[in-house]
């Protein structure tokens, strides 16, 4: 049933819907969970690092940046990170909307913000909503096993 979480999530979300019964409102513990992972991204992307913000995630993490590709690894998700990192996205932040606990998966429905410049070097604001799904793996670590997320105006 695990494996079947993460699809479950995002087509339910995607559609308004619950994620369904086999899924447990968050406790506490997931909230906080969810807040260190996400404070670490974030601290991770805003210090210009992609290398280090692809370790984030599992060896064959899936990423969707909202234009219909699936990015699958580090090496993949972390070139995406670079080319944003080194077009001027920075003061990225995330706030969490609702989590979603099954066992040793999390799944995040959240909004994100960013900052950067346009094409004529004017600073912009941007965001979008978001869908992570954390795992917790064998040692304990909770790494992003999915990210989707989509871009709208802010």
């Amino acid at each position: 049933m695990n494996k079947l979480l993460p699809t479950l999530a995002l087509c339910s979300c995607f559609i308004g819907g619950a994620v369904g019964s086999q899924t447990v409102a968050a406790d506490d513990n997931a909230e906080k969970i969810v807040a260190s992972v996400n404070t670490t991204w974030n601290n991770t992307f805003n210090s210009g690092d992609s290398v280090a913000l692809a370790t984030l995630y599992y060896d064959k993490a899936t990423l969707s940046p909202g234009n219909g590709e699936v990015l699958v690894g580090h090496e993949q998700i972390s070139q995406l990170f670079k080319s944003f990192i080194d077009n001027g996205v920075h003061n990225h932040s995330i706030e969490t909307i609702d989590v979603y606990r099954e066992h040793n998966q999390i799944v995040q429905l959240g909004k994100w913000k960013a900052e950067g410049v346009n094409d004529k070097q004017e600073a912009i604001s941007f965001g979008g909503v978001l869908i992570t799904v954390i795992e917790q793996g064998s040692d304990g670590t909770w790494l992003t096993r999915s990210h989707v997320w989509n871009m709208g105006k802010m």
